[in-house]
């Protein structure tokens, strides 16, 4: 297994941290892209399976994430998986989302590679120190690879929005990303974060959205630099809508104690398209 890389909406007010800045944890990333580099997966054929999940908030077990292990490992299309942020609930285990992996049996002739981002219970409740055990950095990008008759290659982009906002060294980061995107002939372009960028409902905090300048800028990158979709998670609803040619999606939660929880599957190929699916422990 590779693993690399608030939700109580409206409730800013109810989180203390000692962390560091998201500049802070801008830099640390970055000093280790610098160091490890940034990965490759390589897909079987020119068409492909991302499955995707968010806010599991595990406290002890949570039999959802160990099915949806379970399902992505099972299917020979997937050769990566992401989780977009909140692994654990408050000031819990890291241990209990990472276990989960271990019980679940992996496919030998397949990848088994998740991808996470930072949520805001991954980095309140002083957990910035505990979470970079397993995690250290919350900001980066992954390339997939298709190996089959007409090669392509798709950029998927790590924000860290844990605490509501990129920062400035992190959005600089982003402009000259995808300015050097620009010329790499990426088929599809994928940004994701815990922390959507807006929401068309009347819910706005401290930790509910980002800035409405950094929105703006962000809706102005993405439009500009041909990014398709971008996901978060963070609200415990499902939301899709598209503007300026690019798809935002929030994902659905996949608490253990919610009733209705789901998981999205991105369908790369040519084109892409996303289908969401209820999981239960039945998928075991």
């Amino acid at each position: 297994m590779a693993v690399v890389v608030g939700c109580d909406e409206n409730s800013g007010a109810l989180f203390r941290s000692t962390a560091p800045s998201v500049d802070e944890r801008f830099s640390l990333s970055m000093q280790y892209n610098d160091r490890e580099g940034y990965t490759t997966i390589q897909a079987r054929d020119d068409e492909y399976s991302v499955y995707v999940c968010t806010d599991t908030h595990v406290a002890t077990v949570n039999t959802k994430l160990q099915a949806f292990i379970q399902l992505y490992r099972d299917d020979r299309t997937c050769p990566v998986a992401v989780c977009l942020g909140d692994l654990i609930e408050a000031d819990h285990s890291y241990i209990w989302f990472v276990d989960a992996f271990k019980h679940i049996k992996t496919n030998p002739s397949k990848p088994d590679t998740m991808f996470v981002t930072i949520g805001n219970h991954d980095v309140f409740y002083d957990q910035w120190h505990n979470y970079t055990q397993y995690w250290p950095t919350s900001t980066y990008y992954f390339v997939v690879e298709t190996n089959g008759k007409n090669k392509g290659k798709d950029l998927f982009i790590c924000l860290d929005t844990a605490q509501g906002t990129l920062g400035r060294k992190q959005l600089a980061w982003l402009k000259e990303l995808l300015e050097w995107a620009d010329g790499e002939q990426f088929r599809h372009i994928i940004v994701y974060s815990h922390i959507n960028i807006f929401r068309r409902d009347n819910t706005f905090a401290d930790i509910s959205t980002v800035s409405l300048e950094e929105t703006y800028e962000l809706m102005s990158l993405f439009t500009e630099h041909n990014v398709e979709q971008f996901w978060a998670g963070h609200d415990h609803g499902r939301e899709e809508f598209t503007h300026g040619n690019v798809k935002y999606i929030i994902v659905d939660s996949m608490k253990e104690e919610e009733d209705s929880s789901a998981y999205m599957i991105l369908h790369v190929g040519k084109e892409i398209n996303n289908t969401f699916h209820t999981i239960t422990v039945d998928s075991l």
